[in-house]
């Protein structure tokens, strides 16, 4: 299943959107050439058709109950970029004042370091998927010359106070752009997916069968509700992607920081 989740972030949204609404109108009508095909043309009993009812409105619970997690699952991902880009903001922004107290003539190299790791971490933001990979390598290397620019600077006060907020502080930067990466790189899983698209086609499929008597009157009806399906996918698609959709994590903590930075005395 995640070669389907690897397809469908990869394909254009407005792609996806209208391949999925095609697919859910030919479900509808699948459903009903079955029931035709099966009973007949003639509208059934009002048993039947009350029968009918209660099994299509227990789908159609079903799949808002499957629509409501896997949207809440996107959203709470979305959110966590979102804080973690903040939090990434204020620990540089700590590190960087905090590594200008030090003593050591190697404080000004790593107060510069950390800058640019700021810089980096913007463009890493506002990048598009397919150079993410390369500006993540950056930082990760980056992220490898502070952790050794930072033992170097913290020597001579490595035994007073001023080493015991630096060293946690430097610790926080490195740790946060590592869970940054990974929140960006995660995806709903593509069982998930799936099984939502799935459901999708057979409420469909479902609402063709139910509906077959008076699919007439019930197409214009039919047809608004396919396309609030389709767009409540697409959504949760949107939420899933990092910086590629309409819907992309605000960069300005990152920017503002970036701007806010003091020059760093030679």
């Amino acid at each position: 299943m995640e070669g389907f989740a690897a397809l469908t972030d990869t394909m254009d949204l407005w792609l996806i959107a209208l391949l999925l609404l095609l697919a859910l109108i030919a479900a509808r009508e699948l459903g009903g050439w079955l029931h035709g095909a099966t009973m007949g043309r003639k509208d059934g009993d009002a048993e039947e058709e009350t029968d009918k009812g209660f099994l299509l409105s227990g789908v159609l619970g079903l799949l808002a109950l499957l629509t409501a997690f896997t949207f809440s699952l996107a959203l709470n991902r979305y959110e966590d970029r979102r804080v973690t880009v903040v939090a990434e903001a204020n620990a540089i922004g700590t590190a960087e004042m905090r590594v200008r107290l030090l003593s050591s003539p190697d404080s000004a190299r790593l107060s510069r370091m950390l800058q640019d790791y700021a810089r980096t971490r913007l463009e890493y933001g506002r990048a598009a998927a397919a150079e993410k990979p390369g500006v993540a390598a950056r930082s990760s290397a980056l992220r490898g010359k502070i952790q050794a620019a930072t033992v170097a600077a913290l020597e001579p006060d490595a035994r007073t106070p001023l080493a015991s907020l630096v060293a946690p502080a430097i610790n926080s930067v490195l740790d946060i752009g590592a869970e940054r990466e990974a929140l960006n790189d995660a995806r709903i899983p593509g069982t998930i997916l799936f099984a939502l698209i799935a459901y999708n086609l057979l409420t469909a499929a479902m609402l063709g069968y139910a509906l077959t008597g008076a699919r007439a009157r019930q197409r214009p009806a039919t047809a608004v509700l396919l396309v609030l399906l389709t767009l409540a996918i697409t959504l949760i698609l949107d939420l899933d992607r990092s910086q590629r959709g309409t819907i992309t994590v605000d960069q300005t903590p990152m920017r503002q920081l970036v701007d806010g930075f003091a020059p760093v005395p030679t």
